[in-house]
């Protein structure tokens, strides 16, 4: 992942649209989240934005989910919520929100992060592509990217086609279930007080099978069962 982020030679400037595939809590979110942290990508990428594809409970409910990801992605970019409204209102729709963030982006080495992607419209298809003069700006997601400075974006996805539809089939990575048991373990015991588990020897090999069991190589559920047995642990020394 970082090597596809960060990949140098002669299509260094050239726009990057990645995909991540796996299903809900396979550590897909997780991953992108070390991957968006990491210095080196911190001194590589800016600006920087991590964008939930899902609706958000501060979305008008009856505003088009494409319009709410738009403004949702200008605001993080630092656009002020009047400037956001004055573009609509001189230019209602998607057109002057997707030039706005065509914009914002020009000339500059951004990262941005797509989170969960849910949606089968085609407006979000084929992320590599560039506006051209029998199209419109609001016709793609696509045309809000600039595609000339080095810009990358990530799609995390459950669903394969839709991560297809986005990046390509040859962009696609997938994350599969964990078959390391050790590496469940660990992900539990790093969410259990260091105090708690010595207490508990005598079940301690049953526990290890259990979370090898329950788990299914699932990060997400590791750290879920590590979770409960702390707060158990919790409730009882009080």
């Amino acid at each position: 992942m970082e090597n596809l982020l960060l990949k140098k030679g002669s299509d260094v400037h050239q726009f990057k649209a990645i995909g991540i595939v796996g299903r809900d809590g396979i550590g897909k979110t997780t991953l992108c989240q070390l991957m968006f942290n990491k210095d080196e990508v911190k001194n590589n990428f800016n600006p920087r934005i991590w964008v939930c594809m899902a609706r958000h409970p501060d979305d008008d409910e009856d505003e088009d989910l494409k319009l709410a990801i738009v403004k949702r992605m200008l605001r993080y970019l630092g656009v002020e919520e009047a400037i956001v409204k004055s573009i609509c209102d001189v230019k209602p729709g998607l057109e002057g929100l997707l030039c706005a963030l065509y914009l914002q982006l020009l000339g500059k080495r951004y990262l941005i992060v797509l989170d969960d992607a849910r949606e089968t419209d085609s407006w979000y298809k084929e992320l590599d592509s560039s506006l051209t003069l029998d199209k419109k700006w609001g016709d793609s997601f696509a045309y809000g990217f600039p595609k000339g400075s080095g810009g990358r974006v990530i799609v995390t996805s459950r669903n394969e086609d839709i991560a297809n539809m986005m990046v390509g089939k040859e962009n696609i990575h997938h994350l599969e279930p964990m078959l390391d048991t050790k590496s469940c373990w660990a992900i539990f015991t790093d969410s259990v007080d260091e105090y708690l588990l010595p207490t508990i020897p005598s079940i301690l090999e049953e526990l290890k099978s259990e979370v090898k069991q329950k788990c299914g190589g699932l990060p997400l559920a590791a750290k879920m069962m590590g979770r409960a047995m702390q707060e158990e642990g919790e409730r009882t020394r009080s």
